[in-house]
């Protein structure tokens, strides 16, 4: 009667705490009203099936330390029954309690093992060998590791080793009930939160890489996240469900290139400005110092918005589009920004909206008119919108030409608009919000006067503003235009083009852009395009989803400061080492902007003879009945 009583109050105690600091850390009553999002819940359920419990990107990203992760995590689940027994038996009583030793017990006994050889290794990888990525030493963790190690001893203990309802028994009940319990009281103050959090956060996280929030226009103070009631419920859930791995910073472009922005203490800087009931969330490094605020612009700024981070977190914090491109909005919409690119750029875009550059408008007017593109009029099947890469940047325009020629060859009507304004993709990733709004509704009126069903671009950019950004404008949705990468319409428009493809040998490698294949999610379109005129392609060891950016996304093309050298060196001159390891001498890319950074990176490594060249031009370089 007497343990019944005491192990009442110590798991009314024990739950009661776990849910009192849980509900703490969950503030959504005072959170940004966001909907979480509920579509594709099947798609949503596989995915929290494979990462969750079969633990795919922890294993993929550290096999050693992920097996060892994954061991702990399955060791639980089938410790699940043997814990619910156990507690059941202190209610009813230690006098008639025995230990099970049927085939469960064998079960259970064999994965206290596995836990004992997960924990341990991954003891001595966070308290021996001590990687810098996960940094300081936790008090936390090492409580952590002693409980399961503890939980693990004791049942193995209580199972073979001690006589059933002796004093030794008992005590040794006692230790692992303890041990148990202990964990309610620990868990929530801690990272290891993920281990309730994380699946929620992994079943809501986006496809491809997480995109900017639509403003609220009934929330006259909705300018962006710039105070931490601004955190949507996602938010809220990411920053808890942290584990510190550092995954994210081990793959981040800037912070491998030894700049100082460091994506899990984004995060982490978020959770502890949250908990601690703060206010601002963005400022100046001065500002940080002094306490006003919790994370610096120029960390911020150094973004690539490449998707790397989250395409690497294993418990599905989105730090991208609802978090670092929204705080960047956040400190332009309130002038809180102390760059003079940032300044050149916005005055740029206003003056000349056609592109980023302020190149005259007559550059793409003579490429329409000398190549005798068509203009779009509502009758063609595909608007062939150019964007500003492929208008104004020399090797742009030669991508133009390509695509018209295999357009033309497999059959397809299209047309292009007579004057384009720039999507707005650099101002809203810089943080702009009104010239981005300005620029978008001057796109869509555009759209809708020229009646444009279908639409294909060569820039990824492009196609993630005009089929994801764009969306959350109503009447653009109402439109009903479907938006395609020319990587895809090109594998599509393959059976077209049967018998007039000349296949030639060569061997290439492809670069594949960030926004084409984490934003996008499409890496086999732009291969199977390749295959088909006869190029093999020899992967760079970060290729397809976890490929490294070229340098130039995020708006950094525009406010990257030039004259700055990082530590490690140029991101786009680390790619291009990369490009150079496989010994090509040749490297497909599927953006505008990609060849940008990798034709400055060879010039700058002394290779003169390396090409670049676009998806679409090597396809039409192996028409060999295409006429004008």
């Amino acid at each position: 009667m007497l343990t019944s009583l005491v192990l009442t109050i110590l798991t009314v105690a024990s739950c009661g705490y776990f849910l009192r600091v849980v509900r703490n850390r969950l503030k959504f009553g005072e959170s940004l009203r966001q909907p979480l999002p509920w579509d594709g819940v099947a798609r949503r359920l596989r995915r929290v099936f494979l990462e969750v419990l079969l633990q795919t990107k922890v294993i993929r990203a550290r096999p050693v330390t992920g097996v060892l992760h994954a061991l702990v995590m399955w060791g639980f689940f089938a410790f699940a029954w043997v814990s619910l027994e156990h507690m059941m038996q202190g209610f009813q009583g230690l006098d008639g309690a025995r230990p099970d030793r049927g085939w469960y017990g064998w079960f259970a006994a064999a994965w206290a093992v596995a836990v004992l050889v997960g924990i341990v290794g991954l003891s001595i990888r966070r308290f021996v060998l001590r990687p810098q990525v996960l940094g300081e030493l936790s008090l936390s963790s090492g409580i952590v590791a002693v409980l399961i190690a503890a939980l693990m001893v004791t049942y193995l203990l209580g199972w073979r080793a001690l006589e059933a309802d002796g004093s030794a028994w008992r005590l040794n009940w006692w230790v692992h009930t303890l041990s148990l319990l202990g964990m309610l009281w620990v868990i929530p103050n801690s990272k290891h939160l993920h281990l309730m959090l994380g699946p929620v956060a992994v079943f809501f996280r986006s496809e491809t890489t997480s995109g900017m929030r639509a403003l609220r226009e009934d929330d006259d103070e909705d300018f962006g996240l710039w105070k931490f009631n601004r955190l949507s419920a996602k938010d809220i859930l990411d920053v808890n469900s942290c584990v510190e791995c550092g995954r994210c910073t081990d793959v981040c472009p800037a912070n491998n290139v030894g700049q100082s922005l460091d994506p899990k203490e984004i995060v982490l800087q978020l959770q502890r400005g949250l908990l601690a009931g703060g206010q601002t969330v963005a400022g100046t490094p001065r500002q940080v110092q002094t306490g006003e605020c919790w994370i610096s612009e120029v960390n911020l700024f150094q973004c690539l918005s490449c998707g790397a981070c989250e395409d690497a977190c294993p418990v599905g914090i989105e730090h991208v589009g609802p978090k670092i491109l929204d705080m960047r909005r956040g400190l332009v919409s309130e002038g809180r920004t102390n760059s003079d690119k940032l300044n050149v750029l916005f005055t740029t875009m206003e003056r000349a909206p056609h592109n980023p550059w302020g190149v005259a408008h007559e550059t793409r007017r003579k490429l329409i008119q000398t190549e005798g593109f068509p203009i779009f009029d509502g009758g063609q099947e595909w608007l062939f919108w150019l964007g500003c890469g492929v208008s104004y940047d020399p090797h742009g325009q030669d991508v133009a030409r390509a695509m018209r020629k295999v357009l033309d060859e497999a059959g397809v009507t299209w047309g292009v608009l007579d004057r384009e304004t720039c999507c707005g993709e650099p101002a809203r990733r810089a943080g702009n919000e009104y010239l981005y709004f300005d620029l978008s509704e001057k796109v869509i009126d555009s759209f809708r006067a020229a009646s444009v069903k279908k639409l294909v671009t060569c820039c990824p950019h492009c196609a993630r503003m005009l089929d994801r950004d764009y969306r959350q404008n109503p009447v653009y949705q109402q439109l009903g235009i479907t938006v395609v990468h020319h990587t895809e319409l090109l594998a599509e428009l393959l059976p077209r083009l049967e018998g007039k493809l000349q296949k030639r040998d060569e061997t290439v490698t492809f670069h594949d852009p960030c926004y084409l294949a984490r934003g996008r999610g499409v890496v086999d379109e732009p291969r199977h395009a390749l295959a088909a005129a006869g190029v093999e392609v020899v992967e760079m060891k970060r290729s397809r989803s976890r490929t490294f950016c070229c340098g130039a996304g995020g708006a950094q093309l525009f406010i990257a400061d030039d004259k700055a050298d990082p530590p490690g060196g140029r991101i786009n001159h680390r790619r291009f080492a990369e490009v150079s390891a496989t010994g090509v001498s040749k490297v497909a890319v599927a953006c505008p902007y990609c060849p940008i950074m990798l034709n400055d990176a060879a010039r700058h490594a002394g290779r003169e003879d390396f090409v670049v060249a676009d998806v679409a031009e090597v396809v039409a370089d192996r028409i060999t009945h295409a006429e004008r």
